[in-house]
């Protein structure tokens, strides 16, 4: 048997499982574990960018292959075992690059032949590996494409929901819920669950909080005083990865003075590097 795409688990190095990212991970894997259906389940996952998105794929990637190992006794033939594939869909997207970009994921050797029968053989690896949960990355930069490009998008999802068993993530920026609406077929079969920005005050000083103490920083309870917190929300607009973007260059610039505690001078020459946003 072909050696299992599972044996190493995803690694999660940083993960902090603030409410609506902890109710995300959750659902994505209770779906993941429901017996195949003739409709599976489309989960459509949107934030802006930086508020985490590929973090909870990767974390409940982890947890699915953690959940559905033992399913490798039972994959077909010598078909790998992959619990979760994640893609990223290729640049002037359509279907037939989506459904290589699968397979590919899937360990699929890509030849001229195979780009005839790609969306069929993409439905029969699914099953033979005992995939629980396809996630596609990025779908808004697919899904707002102009013309052919979009048709044929939609129609790949379309097809791998109405003739595979396997659920899917589509997860991207807030305006593919829109586009997707659009389509009732798919819209009909899908939840969304979406990453908000965080807000001023208590919201901010619990992740900022959250966030400094996972990565190490001295003294992390300093950073859930007000002051701390309203200068981070002011410089990230909520955002989850701005608020680690500031902090990490907020502790750069401590280094430079041979200091490990950030103090606010550092988060000022901090923001003065990054682009300015504006917290809505």
């Amino acid at each position: 048997m072909v050696k299992s795409l599972a044996t190493s688990l995803p690694s999660s190095p940083f993960w902090i499982g603030f409410d609506e990212a902890r109710l995300a991970v959750e659902t994505i894997v209770d779906v993941a574990g429901d017996d195949p259906e003739e409709r599976p389940t489309c989960i459509l996952l949107t934030g802006a960018s930086g508020m985490g998105k590929t973090s909870v794929l990767r974390e409940a990637g982890r947890r699915i292959a953690q959940q559905f190992k033992d399913d490798e006794k039972l994959v077909e033939d010598d078909a790998a075992h992959n619990p979760m594939i994640r893609v990223v869909i290729p640049s002037s997207p359509t279907s037939v690059r989506i459904n290589l970009a699968i397979l590919w994921k899937q360990g699929q050797p890509l030849t001229n032949s195979i780009m005839k029968t790609a969306d069929l053989k993409v439905v029969d690896l699914l099953r033979a590996q005992r995939t629980r949960m396809v996630a596609i990355d990025n779908i808004h930069a697919a899904m707002t494409a102009t013309g052919r490009a979009r048709i044929d998008t939609l129609n790949a999802l379309r097809f791998l929901m109405s003739e595979g068993t396997t659920p899917m993530v589509l997860a991207g920026l807030e305006r593919a819920t829109d586009i997707l609406a659009e389509d009732e077929e798919l819209s009909n079969r899908s939840i969304e669950l979406k990453l908000n920005r965080w807000k001023a005050g208590v919201d901010t000083q619990r992740i900022v909080f959250a966030l400094a103490k996972g990565m190490n920083l001295e003294a992390p309870e300093r950073f859930k005083d007000k002051r701390f917190a309203a200068f981070l929300h002011k410089h990230s607009g909520g955002i989850t990865g701005e608020f680690k973007r500031l902090l990490h260059w907020g502790g750069k610039m401590a280094k430079r003075d041979d200091r490990n505690r950030i103090e606010m001078r550092d988060l000022e020459k901090a923001a003065a590097l990054l682009p300015r946003r504006a917290a809505d």
